[in-house]
């Protein structure tokens, strides 16, 4: 039994008392010592008195009257005692039901995972891999190599984005990408469909299960997520963006299951990788997930002030600092600060250094529409009534001012989470 329903079946103060010995003795005692005295009062009575003789009639009446009190007090003592087991008993036999319920889920539950991880263990597919290039003989060395497992995920994944070209714009890619991916899942479609159904279906019936309550559904959903890698991610965002998995959106974003996809592993921020290694793309990524858990912070604290801000890196000697914005739940802002005579930042600034000031404000901008708009597939914020707007860049000798934003141009709120849409 777990310890929730543990708890609902111990005893509570007034259970302790009633069962208790010792108030009834005292009451009791305290009870016949008043009215005795009540009783003996204004008649002449002398402990004293050896010839003193009992009145028989007083003690009678006496004693009627203890009895017959006393007997009622314990008697409805006695079906409080009766009332209480039942109420007990029929919190066990609840607790005992719910016990049931629960295990009638957890065997569909994890039944529903073993055939997750029977279709992903036989997911398998090979490829020409590059493993020598002779130059003088103008010779390339190659094999086939077979991958399966989650290996299978890391492989497909690489190979969609070495032959991903990027567009100019985030709208174009998000585009291309679709398209890049049903090439994919049409030579797959044999290995990968049933692997998206039975997903589905166990977050289904996390999510429509009457079973168990809405926290224990947020904690089987947690046990989803932690299985899955971030390649498998990435399919899955791709796939949600397609008629075959577009009703799978709503249980990605009601249960954050995309919430560990490093977005700039994205094929729309590929443009972005040219000119870094994988080092500097983590710690772009790193820089994303900062902003993001900064802005949730952000929609918490702002609720009773028109306007709130928060600062990433607040250290003023620091070559970037970046500050977050919101003024009445409607306008959104980056702003980026990058002081060229300072050479001191953190690690996960490092990848910007390769960057233009112009195109490190384009980074922002698809950060804010895949924060916004595109990372919930849509479903927060009205496409139509939204605005992603940047002013232009500042230079004031070695102090570059960079400023990308997000509006509601409808005067209606910037939602950022399933919990603002509810």
């Amino acid at each position: 039994m777990s310890k929730k329903n543990i708890r609902s079946t111990e005893d509570t103060f007034w259970d302790k008392l009633l069962l208790s010995i010792w108030p009834y003795f005292i009451v009791g005692v305290a009870f016949i010592a008043f009215w005795g005295y009540v009783f003996k009062w204004g008649r002449i009575l002398s402990w004293r008195d050896l010839n003193y003789v009992v009145d028989n009639e007083l003690l009678g009446t006496f004693g009627d009257f203890i009895g017959g009190v006393l007997g009622t007090i314990f008697t409805i003592i006695s079906t409080l005692l009766v009332v209480r087991t039942f109420r007990h008993q029929r919190k066990v036999t609840t607790d005992n039901e719910n016990e049931v319920h629960v295990q009638r889920f957890n065997d569909l539950f994890f039944e529903l995972l073993r055939i997750y991880q029977n279709e992903v263990n036989e997911l398998c597919g090979q490829a020409d891999k590059i493993l020598k290039i002779d130059a003088e003989n103008n010779r390339i060395k190659k094999a086939t190599v077979k991958y399966n497992n989650k290996d299978y995920f890391d492989e497909e994944k690489y190979i969609i984005q070495r032959r991903y070209r990027n567009q100019k714009s985030y709208e174009k890619n998000q585009d291309r990408s679709i398209t890049y991916y049903m090439l994919f899942y049409t030579d797959n479609r044999s290995k990968i469909a049933a692997y998206y159904r039975t997903l589905y279906r166990i977050f289904e019936l996390i999510d429509e299960s009457d079973l168990i309550n809405d926290e224990q559904k947020k904690e089987y959903a947690k046990i989803i997520r932690a299985q899955l890698t971030e390649s498998e991610l990435f399919f899955l965002r791709y796939n949600a963006m397609t008629i075959y998995g577009n009703p799978f959106i709503k249980y990605i974003n009601k249960y954050h299951i995309l919430k560990h996809l490093p977005a700039f592993e994205l094929l729309e921020f590929k443009d972005w990788w040219v000119d870094m290694n994988n080092f500097d793309r983590e710690r772009v990524n790193i820089l994303y997930f900062i902003i993001n858990n900064a802005l949730k912070d952000v929609f918490n604290n702002a609720e009773k002030r028109t306007s709130y801000s928060i600062e990433i890196m607040p250290d003023k000697k620091a070559k970037y600092q970046i500050s977050l914005s919101l003024k009445e739940y409607r306008d959104f802002a980056i702003n980026l600060v990058i002081n060229n005579d300072s050479s001191f930042y953190t690690n996960e600034y490092r990848g910007l250094n390769k960057l233009e000031p112009i195109r490190i404000q384009q980074l922002f901008d698809c950060f804010i529409k895949e924060l916004f708009i595109y990372s919930n597939f849509g479903q927060y914020n009205r496409a139509e009534d939204i605005e992603v707007y940047s002013r232009p860049i500042i230079s004031e000798g070695n102090i570059v001012r960079i400023h990308s934003a997000i509006k509601n141009n409808k005067g209606d709120h910037l939602i950022f989470s399933y919990k603002g849409l509810t």
